[in-house]
């Protein structure tokens, strides 16, 4: 199902359905949540500007998102994430019309490039 196609309020849920690591010379590859240490679902509150990781073997993070803007169907947003060992931003686009979700992660040696699905009102 679907994001609803209304403007960008209430909370979704998140999924991610492919995942490539990507580093300097050895190029992208495609690789498991629990390699690159993401939770399997993300839960964006876009009225608190939180979004939170939905992780069931762990506690739950929220981190804050910075930036968000609206333009034409898509969400775009962007934020800091919290990881000492290694400091990372995420930037990520979300189809309000069909759901889905590509994202970003960059960290000081690598990047992630995600791609999921979000449904809302869960």
């Amino acid at each position: 199902m679907p994001a609803a196609a209304s403007a960008a309020e209430g909370t979704f849920m998140c999924a991610f359905t492919d995942i490539f690591e990507c580093v300097d010379v050895a190029g992208c590859k495609r690789v498991p949540n629990d390699y690159v240490n993401l939770p399997p679902v993300l839960k964006l509150d876009f009225d608190k500007k939180v979004m939170t990781s939905d992780d069931l073997e762990q506690d739950p993070t929220n981190i804050d998102i910075k930036d968000m803007v609206e333009t034409g169907d898509l969400v775009l947003l962007h934020g800091i994430g919290r990881n000492e060992i290694s400091p990372r931003s995420f930037s990520a686009a979300i189809s309000m019309k069909t759901g889905k979700f590509h994202a970003g992660i960059t960290t000081g040696d690598a990047t992630l490039a995600l791609v999921g699905d979000c449904v809302d009102g869960l």
